[in-house]
């Protein structure tokens, strides 16, 4: 089993990488962390290129985690709330998934093959 968490918390031992760790104990299988505020990944940009092509037109590290979401059984959403939404970073990591979107209402493809489970801390 394998299981991707985005981590939006800017504290490395804050509340947010407590339960996230805690959650982390219990698992069983490999896990891959996103950490918005470590990765070298950049927002969307409005491109347009998902509208007709597969994937990002920015190279950056958002390419392994498409690869990851494609295999994983698991995906985990862990983020304090600042204003009543998710961090900034981990909003600007979120908005490269845009590709889903568009590969299932512009392109009329199916965007993710295998069933995931979900979760938010």
């Amino acid at each position: 089993m394998k299981t991707l968490i985005f981590c939006g918390t800017p504290r490395e031992n804050g509340n947010t990488m407590v339960l996230v760790n805690e959650f982390i104990n219990h698992l069983n299988g490999e896990y891959k962390i996103i950490d918005a505020y470590a990765c070298n990944i950049r927002p969307c940009i409005d491109c347009r290129y998902c509208w007709k092509n597969v994937g990002c037109s920015i190279n950056d590290e958002m390419q392994e985690v498409y690869s990851y979401i494609q295999e994983c059984d698991n995906i985990l959403i862990a983020s304090p709330l600042y204003f009543s939404e998710l961090t900034g970073q981990l909003l600007a990591v979120m908005s490269r998934l845009q590709t889903y979107f568009c590969t299932r209402f512009f392109r009329k493809e199916i965007p993710i093959k295998k069933v995931k489970k979900g979760g938010l801390l």
